[in-house]
């Protein structure tokens, strides 16, 4: 499918206060009370077919590892988004790790190479370092990207399975927003989307870095009637500490050595620049809410904007629960953990990095 001007133009009406939804109130066949706690999503059951949208970092490398590990269920596509560093570096890590992981069996498709409005955001390489992957040197592989635009490989694929694909996103939005954007109808064909999200401690605004890259791509996804489940920034649950990477190093894998070698600077980084008692992984995270949602214990039904305009605050998400002027409620859109299993998420790690 080619991209041409009229879908841009799409966007523009969309992002000018269209919806994608069909005037389909966002939620309510999910959720009856806004903020009211759900133990469990029913479509995040089971789930079968999944496609990983990243820009491979650190913490994606290990997201990455655990989906390609599981038996259970099929990895159709890695496509690679703007996000945390060069997006020629990033395309580079996804083709590593599709050769290096899988023999290159799973297709890596070249996405957008900029936010949708191509405006500027501050890259990660503080905390994913100069490759990407740490300071490991990420080498060329004999793969290359498939020839699908990543939009449209998300667009066929999920309808060619409806109902089936979970999107994994781990980075910034663009892609999965040109998808709807040049194929509403995935919002009612995807099984759902789970995202990286802010810290949530309830109504409020958060810093998430994947909102900031690019707002207007979070806009569309937020208000597209996707069923969106976020994480929601959980702390020491989502952390690996200096005593989990100790025994990490006990496996002697290939995955376990390709994991310590990439991230042993963020670890040192944030225990010593942020004064964490570990490293944080809520990509990661959102990885093992699809292979086993146990490991997120509560949700909470939120309505989530992002804010388009701010100085200081573009690209936060605003959580709220009713109208700041008029008091009315707001549906909600989105299924936030705010609790879950620091047990199950690192026996889910130790299992992927073991195999």
């Amino acid at each position: 499918m080619p991209l041409d001007r009229r879908h841009f133009l799409g966007g523009a009406a969309l992002l000018a206060g269209g919806s994608l939804s069909s005037g389909r109130v966002l939620g309510q066949a999910a959720w009856t009370v806004l903020g009211q706690p759900l133990s469990s999503l029913p479509w995040l059951q089971d789930v079968r077919r999944v496609i990983i949208d990243t820009d491979p970092g650190t913490d994606d490398l290990l997201a990455i590892m655990m989906m390609l590990s599981s038996t259970r269920i099929t990895t159709e596509a890695i496509t690679v988004t703007p996000g945390n560093i060069g997006y020629e570096q990033e395309v580079r890590n996804a083709l590593y790790l599709s050769k290096t992981l899988t023999d290159g069996k799973i297709p890596v498709h070249r996405g957008v190479d900029h936010p949708l409005l191509n405006r500027p955001y501050p890259a990660a390489g503080f905390i994913h370092g100069r490759y990407g992957l740490g300071d490991m040197v990420v080498p060329e592989v004999a793969l290359r990207p498939a020839p699908e635009h990543a939009s449209v490989a998300i667009s066929r694929i999920v309808s060619a399975h409806p109902g089936e694909v979970v999107l994994l996103a781990l980075g910034g939005l663009s892609n999965i927003a040109l998808a709807l954007l040049l194929d509403p109808s995935i919002a009612r064909k995807a099984r759902g989307v789970v995202i990286v999200g802010g810290r949530y401690e309830g109504i409020g605004t958060a810093v998430n870095f994947n909102a900031m890259v690019d707002p207007e791509a979070a806009d569309i996804v937020l208000r597209s009637g996707l069923q969106i489940a976020m994480t929601g920034g959980l702390g020491p649950t989502e952390m690996l500490t200096q005593a989990d990477f100790d025994h990490i190093k006990t496996f002697g894998t290939q995955k376990s050595e390709i994991f310590l070698k990439s991230n042993a600077e963020r670890l040192k980084f944030e225990t010593e620049q942020r004064h964490k008692p570990g490293a944080t992984y809520a990509d990661p995270f959102a990885a093992a809410m699809v292979l086993d949602p146990s490991v997120a214990s509560e949700f909470e039904a939120v309505n989530v904007k992002v804010e388009l305009n701010g100085v200081e605050t573009r690209g936060e998400y605003v959580f709220g629960g009713t109208h700041i002027y008029t008091g009315d409620a707001l549906p909600p859109n989105v299924a936030i953990c705010s609790k879950g299993s620091v047990e199950k998420f690192r026996a889910q790690v130790f299992k992927a990095l073991r195999s």
